[in-house]
């Protein structure tokens, strides 16, 4: 046999070899794992953060974006399942824990913990269109988990339903439309009760401190009001870029919004209740023949920011992905309606959920849990005057409405700013510790 035919014989037998291993894989322990070499850079700046300089796919790849082929065999095996369990947390001497938690109406969520046995509890909550990955997406340097982990908490991630780690139910899958019959109504009800009732049994603590961005904050105003018990099991919350108050608080136009929605509308009519689903992103957002669309997209809806090209992989490729159809309707209903509503289906449905040809208000009287504040300065969903507006039907909950110190400072800088940790975090962890010392000072800004 020739050399070059034993070469290839035993690449045939390693492929093979791969293919058994994966294919009996039940769990996501025996999955591939990638190590990241850097420890300051974002979570896959080792895999992702290379600009691909071959490949039959090269020419559809922004160099200037640093992309790598996505039909490559490391970016098709890299999930975010096997990310988060990697080696690469330990390398940077972080454990990780795994908890499950099911929803009183069948949803299996993923909770993902850095533990602190005995150290007071904080629970990150996700916003639409992202998972648990936001908070740790820009490495132990910057991201939000690690620092709270490295000033004594016990640190856990939420996967609300329709994120990255929340596409499970005991009844339907992905595909049915009723696994995205969701909006932050759902996240409030169920999601979040399953969630904060789990920390607390595992925890023996009797509340919980909740720092929440976007869309949950939304969705603890309808965990507060429907269950009023549970202000008493919330220790305070810290809302990033709260968006409950819309109507002519926003920086895009009507017309904008008719535009997203013949989107949705043609998503709905297709059957296809998914709002963005990682594919969709991957394919429209990651090639350069799309991505100037997708970039002003990003910026008529989140705001110019401190957007650096340099992370499109990891926006469109990681984070950015999931939500349904549902969610995005149920928002701009509060934004038409100017209130803070249930979600409207027809007069007919209504009357047969709840009682009224109209939807009802949510009781926000019945909000108790003490709260702080925080917008960006060029956010176009949660502006400046969005967030003021919150604080002006919420003024004895509200304990300070603060401003982030940048000129340029949008909805999902929350997450992936390059200066993330003076900007945001440390400032969480110092208002957090004078509240708690009834130290904080009463200021709007």
């Amino acid at each position: 046999m020739s050399k070059q035919s034993k070469t290839w014989q035993l690449i045939f037998l390693g492929l093979l070899a791969i293919y058994e291993i994966i294919g009996n894989c039940q769990t996501t322990a025996c999955w591939p794992r990638f190590k990241s070499k850097s420890r300051d850079g974002p979570l896959f700046w080792n895999i992702f953060g290379k600009t691909n300089k071959g490949g039959d796919h090269s020419n559809d790849i922004d160099e200037n974006s640093q992309e790598i082929d996505e039909n490559s065999a490391k970016y098709e095996k890299l999930k975010w399942t096997t990310v988060i369990e990697s080696d690469w947390i330990k390398n940077h001497n972080f454990s990780l824990e795994l908890h499950y938690v099911v929803t009183e109406d069948g949803y299996n969520l993923t909770l993902h913990r850095l533990p602190r046995p005995g150290s007071s509890p904080v629970l990150l909550l996700h916003g639409l269109l992202t998972s648990s990955l936001a908070w740790v997406i820009m490495g132990p340097a910057k991201s939000l988990a690690f620092q709270l982990f490295n000033s004594q908490h016990d640190v856990w991630l939420a996967n609300l339903r329709g994120s990255a780690y929340g596409r499970n139910h005991s009844r339907f899958t992905t595909n049915d439309a009723e696994f995205w019959s969701f909006s932050f109504h759902e996240w409030g009800r169920y999601d979040l009760p399953a969630i904060v009732d789990h920390i607390r049994s595992e925890t023996s603590f009797h509340q919980v401190w909740l720092i929440a961005h976007s869309q949950a904050f939304n969705a603890i105003l309808v965990l507060c009001s429907l269950l009023p018990q549970y202000n008493e099991r919330l220790q305070f919350v810290q809302a990033l870029a709260p968006i409950a108050s819309l109507r002519n608080q926003v920086k895009f136009t009507n017309d904008d919004v008719r535009k997203v929605f013949r989107f949705v509308k043609k998503k709905t009519n297709d059957n296809d209740f998914e709002l963005l689903p990682q594919s969709f992103m991957r394919d429209k957002c990651l090639r350069s023949s799309q991505r100037s669309e997708c970039e002003k997209w990003f910026m008529l809806l989140a705001g110019n920011g401190q957007y650096d090209r340099a992370m499109n992989t990891l926006l469109y490729g990681q984070l950015l992905q999931g939500g349904s159809v549902k969610e995005a309707t149920h928002l701009r209903q509060l934004w038409k309606s100017g209130d803070f509503i249930w979600f409207d289906y027809d007069p007919q449905v209504n009357l047969v959920n709840y009682r009224s040809v109209a939807p009802p208000f949510y009781n926000l009287s019945l909000v108790q849990v003490p709260m702080i504040l925080y917008f960006g300065n060029t956010d176009a969903i949660a502006t400046p005057e969005g967030v003021h507006s919150i604080y002006a039907h919420m003024l004895d909950n509200v304990k300070g409405v603060y401003r982030i110190d940048a000129e340029k400072f949008n909805h999902y800088d929350f997450y992936i700013s390059s200066e993330i940790k003076k900007l945001v975090n440390d400032r969480l962890l110092d208002h957090k510790e004078k509240l708690q010392k009834n130290q904080l000072k009463y200021v709007v800004e």
